[in-house]
């Protein structure tokens, strides 16, 4: 998935806050060499889409999760009345709430068992070896990004 083409039913949230991290009118977390690996978009509750590389390049890309289904019969979306969280054999990798006043809230969003370093969890992103907290991002494409675009 690229930035220039998301799903056609991905609404941009508003706001989102991502372990103590504020992204207002922020469209993706994360960018790799050009691919949206996670995408959290706006709804009743939030819609997660999920691509997972298909191969140690990264040049190729699977769809895991496609607003909030799953591609794969071992990896559970829970819904909630308001909440959505993915779910493999190794454990939770998104939970995330949409909160009475419209902001997306992760709580957790771990991609390490798909190769890619990124984890957030309670007050901090920790993303190839760096610490990210109590920042806020405003009217960008992307809050991180690394490798060619």
């Amino acid at each position: 998935m690229k930035l220039n083409s998301l799903p056609a039913g991905y609404k941009q949230p508003d706001k989102m806050v991502i372990a103590s991290n504020k992204l207002n009118n922020v469209k993706a977390i994360l960018e790799i060499n050009g691919n949206i690996p996670i995408l959290i978009g706006d709804g009743k509750k939030p819609r997660v889409w999920l691509y997972i590389p298909a191969n140690k390049e990264g040049t190729e890309w699977y769809p895991l999760i496609k607003d909030n289904f799953s591609t794969n019969p071992t990896v559970l979306v829970i819904e909630k009345e308001n909440s959505i969280t993915i779910a493999t054999p190794q454990g939770n990798v998104i939970e995330c709430v949409k909160q009475v006043d419209g902001v997306i809230v992760v709580n957790k969003l771990d991609l390490r068992q798909f190769g890619l370093d990124f984890i957030a969890e309670e007050n901090t992103i920790k993303f190839m070896g760096k610490t990210i907290a109590n920042n806020t991002f405003t009217n960008v494409g992307v809050m991180l990004g690394v490798g060619d675009a």
